[in-house]
C-alpha cells in the first residue's frame, strides 16, 4: 500500500491505495448513504419532517479515503451531489441496485483529492 501525505491550508488528504477490501467498505458506506437518502426523499414527498434523519456518512468516507481535518469542498461537493440525487434512481429492494452510483461516486472522490493535491503541491 502507498501512502503519502500532503498539507493543504490545515488539512491533511493522504493518498492511499485503497486496499480491494478497504474499497469495497468505502464504496458500501456510499451506497448505504444512498439508499437512506432514497427512503428520506420518499418521507419529504410525502411532506414529512426529515432534517434530523442525516447520518453523516461522509465524514467515515473521507476518513477512509485519507482525508484528516476538514473535508476539501470540491470534495463535499461531490459526495452531496450525489446524495442529493439519489431519489432519481429507482428504490430496489436489490442490495446492490445502487452498486454503480456508489462506484461512481467513488471514483470522483478519489480523483477530487488527487487534483488538489496536483494543483496544491506545496501548501
Amino acid at each position: 500500500m502507498i501512502y503519502i501525505c500532503i498539507e493543504l491550508q490545515y488539512k491533511t488528504i493522504a493518498i492511499m491505495e485503497a486496499s480491494p477490501s478497504q474499497k469495497a467498505l468505502i464504496v458500501q458506506l456510499i451506497q448505504a448513504d444512498l439508499k437512506h437518502n432514497q427512503l428520506v426523499g420518499g418521507l419529504q414527498s410525502i411532506h414529512l419532517e426529515t432534517d434530523m434523519y442525516f447520518l453523516g456518512l461522509h465524514k467515515a468516507v473521507a476518513q477512509l479515503m485519507g482525508i484528516t481535518g476538514d473535508i476539501p469542498d470540491q470534495w463535499f461537493a461531490i459526495y452531496d451531489h450525489y446524495l442529493e440525487n439519489a431519489h432519481r434512481h429507482e428504490v430496489s429492494s436489490e442490495a446492490d441496485s445502487l452498486l454503480p452510483i456508489a462506484e461512481e461516486c467513488y471514483n470522483l472522490l478519489r480523483a477530487s483529492i488527487k487534483i488538489e493535491n496536483h494543483l496544491n503541491p506545496n501548501d
